[in-house]
């Protein structure tokens, strides 16, 4: 029996405090000769009893009232202000390191009835006096700083399982690792971000998030928070265009072929995405050598009209870098000699002219080479085959959404600022992303999608090229809304560029639809190397997470009785025994039917092959 506690027993104790008590009373009018000694000690044993009995109703009231805790903004930033001194941690609420005892006394609760699990006495009245009752007794008992939790979702008694809670640590360094955030919707990831956007704006890091449902006291939180410590605050929306900053998602790349690959990855998958983002390309490549900035305004120009134009500026400049001078005379005669072909112009004239003198001598441009294969292609063909962009980039890149994703630089009456990726972060600034998913799904995934692919060139640029990177906290909301191949990049190596990810899904599933297959899924899943888990639904994802942390074993109570009756030898003969034994039994050290039963804004936490947490997420105030 050694090492087994039984916390669901009846209070004996209470019994011997109450005589003990009546011996302090008693002890003092019986006349007995040094009747105070005897009553010092009755009061010591009083005191004991008295103790273990607090202790026991604190654990009872813990375990079957479930609280919220509130907790002021400038009482968060002294906390974190310790914890960063002392630990080098952030602070993620109130809660304590789940170990083999809460697993042990988890699996006693979860094989009892529901009605036996102690808590309120069961004898008050079920009315307003009652309940007045009850309201005192829990004020009596409540954590500090917490109310009431009415909501029905989850069981009380997870988070009351130690009564020893404390600050719930996540450290720095771990941060590196990347972070899922795992929840059902209303079980409390906004809560989250906004305890961890707090923290990381007044810390001084950059900050990027990116929310597709728009949340609006997200949004407030951190906006509110910037102008409380000082920060640059930059709101983008495509839905509400007089608030949002311009911001171009092309601007940062390494290879030109990583604008077309933006834009084609939004497509579906098949050879017209092929094609689409050869002719892409060849448009991007041509506007490049020609030394203008490609933008979605003139990728869908050049989509929509052709590349004749674009051709014919890279001509004259190739010729001229050639030292051609009398291209224009030799340009019409070859004019002169197609004029009996329908359609010719003096863009096939300068064609002509290209590759007789460049092109068969080897000696032409590999820009200008694409824009004459998709000039001499067959119409129609070319545009059935851009056809599957067309609605993508005109969606994009026309009416006020163009205005913001491809800024007009010369547009002085538009005073909103012009914003980058790269300066965002060179800045310190912090970004909140409302991308409006409910309203416009198709708009809203392409545009995180392509702000993310931008954020992944920074993220390459400055692992290259910085000597000493920043601080960036990525927080990026229903990822698989806009997950794509680069920010697969942005988690497998972003923690070199000094980039710490946090992102969020309902099931892992969702994961699995958006890449297609579950080897990718995870892919994902493994470069997270820290998971913070709120309630779930899902069982497959509350299984991957109960397999994450592991098992461990705990003791079961074994009882076994018999009797039997018999008259061989006497007639009253009777025998009969009782027997008591401990047992072994493998389990999850964090069951999955616990993940499915946490309230709402209460969490495991578990930190890359290290500590488990069970903690609460507080409502911030101020």
């Amino acid at each position: 029996m050694n090492g087994y506690i039984n916390h669901f027993r009846p209070i004996y104790e209470l019994r011997a405090a109450f005589a003990w008590f009546l011996a302090i009373v008693m002890l003092p009018l019986s006349g007995m000769p040094h009747a105070w000694a005897f009553a010092l000690i009755a009061l010591v044993a009083f005191a004991i009893r008295s103790g273990q009995v607090w202790r026991a109703l604190k654990f009872r009231m813990a375990i079957s009232t479930k609280w919220l805790t509130t907790l002021a903004v400038p009482k968060l930033l002294a906390i974190q202000s310790r914890m960063k001194a002392e630990a080098n941690a952030m602070f993620l609420g109130t809660g304590f390191e789940w170990t083999q005892k809460h697993c042990q006394i988890a699996h006693d609760i979860l094989r009892m009835p529901s009605t036996d699990i102690p808590g309120l006495p069961k004898w008050l009245p079920k009315t307003k006096t009652g309940r007045q009752f009850e309201e005192m007794i829990e004020r009596l008992f409540a954590p500090k700083d917490s109310i009431r939790d009415g909501m029905p979702q989850g069981v009380s008694w997870i988070h009351g399982l130690e009564p020893a809670k404390g600050y719930v640590p996540f450290h720095y360094k771990a941060m590196g690792g990347h972070t899922a955030v795992g929840g059902t919707t209303g079980a409390g990831k906004t809560r989250t971000y906004e305890c961890i956007s707090t923290q990381v704006i007044h810390l001084g890091d950059v900050l990027l998030d990116f929310d597709p449902k728009n949340d609006k006291e997200w949004k407030l939180r951190v906006e509110r928070e910037c102008k409380r410590a000082g920060r640059k605050f930059l709101y983008f929306n495509q839905a509400k265009p007089s608030e949002s900053i311009r911001l171009e998602p092309l601007d940062s790349w390494s290879q030109p072929s990583e604008i077309p690959s933006r834009i084609a990855q939004l497509m579906e998958e098949g050879p017209f995405r092929d094609f689409a983002y050869l002719f892409i390309s060849r448009s991007v490549n041509g506007e490049l050598y020609i030394g203008d900035k490609p933008n979605l305004r003139s990728i869908l120009k050049y989509a929509q009209s052709g590349i004749a134009t674009l051709l014919e500026k890279a001509l004259k400049r190739f010729f001229l870098e050639q030292g051609l001078t009398d291209w224009e005379t030799q340009v019409a005669a070859d004019t002169v000699k197609m004029a009996n072909k329908p359609g010719v112009s003096k863009v096939d004239g300068m064609v002509a002219l290209y590759q007789a003198r460049f092109a068969t001598l080897d000696r032409g441009h590999e820009a200008i080479d694409g824009l004459i294969s998709t000039h001499t292609h067959d119409r129609e063909h070319y545009m059935r085959i851009i056809a599957s962009a067309l609605p993508l980039l005109q969606m994009l890149a026309t009416g006020e959404t163009g205005l913001m994703l491809a800024p007009k630089v010369d547009d002085f009456e538009d005073e909103r600022e012009i914003w980058t990726i790269e300066k965002i972060i060179r800045q310190k600034a912090v970004l909140h992303v409302g991308a409006d998913s409910l309203s416009n799904s198709i708009v809203a995934k392409a545009i995180m999608s392509m702000l993310l692919a931008d954020v992944s060139a920074v993220c390459g640029s400055i692992y290259n090229f910085y000597e000493t990177p920043p601080e960036v906290v990525l927080i990026i909301d229903e990822v698989a809304e806009a997950i794509n191949e680069q920010v697969i990049q942005i988690l497998n190596k972003g923690r070199g560029a000094g980039f710490k990810a946090f992102v969020a899904f309902q099931t892992r599933s969702d994961i699995e639809a958006k890449l297609g297959n579950a080897a990718k899924m995870l892919q994902v899943l493994g470069n997270l190397n820290n998971q913070i888990i709120l309630r779930l639904e899902d069982t497959d994802t509350a299984d991957w997470f109960s397999d994450k942390v592991g098992e461990t074993a705990i003791r079961n109570l074994v009882m076994s009785s018999s009797t039997s009756t018999g008259s061989e030898s006497h007639v009253g003969e009777f025998t009969g025994s009782v027997s008591r034994s401990l047992q072994l039994e493998k389990v999850p050290l964090i069951p999955s039917r616990l993940i499915q039963s946490l309230p709402n804004l209460q969490y495991f936490m578990r930190i890359s092959g290290g500590a488990v947490y069970q903690g609460r997420i507080p409502i911030l105030n101020g």
